[in-house]
């Protein structure tokens, strides 16, 4: 079992932010880091969590290491093994969030994988789910947040999809920075820069390579973590023989646009964290 103080440093890993909740704030703690004084925290609220993540990847050299991995991949390279790795680490970029756990959180979804091994093949929005086996799982409190809940499919959980639910997927690499990122390879689309938009992947075994990597404060041990996501099939393509999918984002689209796109497309319902 993990603890809930390494799910919010998990989160600071993730937003490339210091990220603490009311609970902590309310018996003291304040945020600062090593380079920013203490500074006012934005609330974040989990329908935020995917936007706010992207936005951190463009602060994160590690984010910005990985956006090679995958040109690599979709044009052909062969990758550099075990990337970014245990011991690369992020500047912290002095942002600062706060979550009400008891709204951010869903406790009954929390689910182990850690020591699971599949002898079935399981099934999520007619495309197969690769479970997060060797990962923990904390649930995150998207029940009625979006237009209604088919897109999660049920709480009776079987091997086989239900109707109208949306393939998983873990978190990739964002969209800014995968601009031309298959450009050369692929012809650029009509007036974008072709490869824009957000990857991820339903193959747990490539997400790690992507995972940011921390050092819990409280335990002194080494953890990865990434996002578990439903992606809308309406709004995704796939390359790399089904190994990476991209919800598009033309070049020029404006902020307040881009996340009515990520809400419609992309949605997290769980965070995941591994010790390494």
């Amino acid at each position: 079992m993990v603890d809930r103080d390494i799910a919010l440093e998990a989160l600071s890993a993730l937003l490339n932010a210091d990220v603490a909740s009311v609970r902590q704030q309310s018996s003291g703690a304040t945020f600062r880091t090593a380079s920013f004084p203490a500074a006012q925290p934005e609330q974040l609220l989990i329908k935020q969590l995917v936007f706010t993540v992207l936005d951190a990847d463009e602060t994160s050299q590690v984010s910005r290491c990985s956006f090679g991995r995958i040109q690599c991949i979709l044009q052909g390279s062969e990758p550099v093994s075990d990337f970014p790795g245990v011991t690369q680490r992020d500047t912290g970029s002095g942002r600062n969030h706060i979550i009400d756990e008891d709204e951010f959180f869903a406790p009954q979804y929390d689910y182990d994988f850690t020591h699971l091994r599949d002898t079935e093949t399981y099934w999520r929005g007619g495309e197969k789910y690769e479970r997060p086996n060797g990962w923990f799982r904390f649930g995150l409190k998207v029940l009625d947040k979006y237009d209604g809940n088919t897109w999660l499919g049920t709480s009776y959980r079987s091997t086989q999809s239900c109707p109208g639910e949306w393939p998983v997927s873990y978190h990739g690499t964002s969209k800014k920075g995968s601009e031309g990122i298959i450009e050369g390879h692929y012809k650029p689309g009509p007036g974008q820069v072709y490869g824009r938009g957000i990857y991820s992947t339903p193959e747990i075994a490539e997400a790690i390579y992507y995972a940011k990597t921390f050092t819990s404060k409280k335990n002194g041990k080494n953890y990865k973590v990434i996002l578990q996501n439903r992606i809308n099939p309406e709004y995704r393509e796939k390359y790399n023989n089904d190994k990476y999918w991209l919800i598009p984002i033309p070049q020029g689209t404006s902020d307040g646009d881009e996340q009515r796109v990520v809400e419609r497309a992309i949605r997290p319902y769980g965070l995941l964290i591994k010790e390494v």
